[in-house]
């Protein structure tokens, strides 16, 4: 791994483990073992590294038109690799409008992915529907699906901080749970 590598892996490391409020490019640096100046040569500022470790865990998670699922199985094994990646890089997820709020850059990127990402989620819905493993008719009711599981895996860190829930590697993986429990009215009856 190059040295731009190894900070961008103790940063998200770091985050993890005390936050990116809590974790100045000094902190990081010292983690690294190496001087402020050493980390600034590569990297101009703590945004920066959140928003290139944003970048890597939307490629890490994004899939091609042709991947996406097109069964429920398919889904479910896609969703449990998701959730291996959420946990990776879950201080994204736990202070994602904090984040926003210091780098409109990064806000911007993301909007611009998620409005993508809801195409994608759209599609995989379509592809089971023509696969007959879901039954939807109602435009507005897809829209309501597609939205309910974006909420569900974009705020379920949140949602269990402020539940007093522990967060957790375990816990994370109920957002599983809450995705099926949206399509299941509309599972055909040999899904359900």
């Amino acid at each position: 791994m190059s040295r731009k590598e190894d900070i961008l892996e103790a940063a998200r490391e770091l985050f993890n483990e005390t936050g990116t409020q809590s974790s100045t490019t000094n902190h990081i640096a010292k983690a690294m073992e190496i001087s402020p100046g050493n980390l600034h040569y590569h990297y101009k500022n703590r945004e920066e590294i959140v928003r290139l470790l944003y970048i890597r865990m939307r490629k890490e998670t994004t899939l091609s038109v042709k991947e996406l699922p097109k069964c429920i199985n398919t889904l479910h094994e896609h969703e449990k690799l998701l959730i291996q990646i959420q946990w990776k890089y879950r201080f994204f997820f736990k202070e994602l409008l904090s984040l926003f709020a210091r780098d409109s850059e990064l806000e911007d990127l993301y909007i611009k992915d998620n409005i993508a990402h809801r195409r994608r989620i759209r599609q995989v819905l379509n592809n089971l529907i023509i696969n007959e493993e879901l039954t939807i008719t109602d435009e507005e009711d897809i829209d309501f699906l597609v939205d309910s599981i974006s909420l569900s895996w974009q705020f379920y860190s949140s949602f269990l901080h402020t539940i007093g829930e522990e967060l957790n590697a375990e816990s994370v993986q109920n957002v599983i749970k809450y995705t099926t429990a949206a399509m299941k009215p509309y599972l055909c009856k040999k899904e359900k």
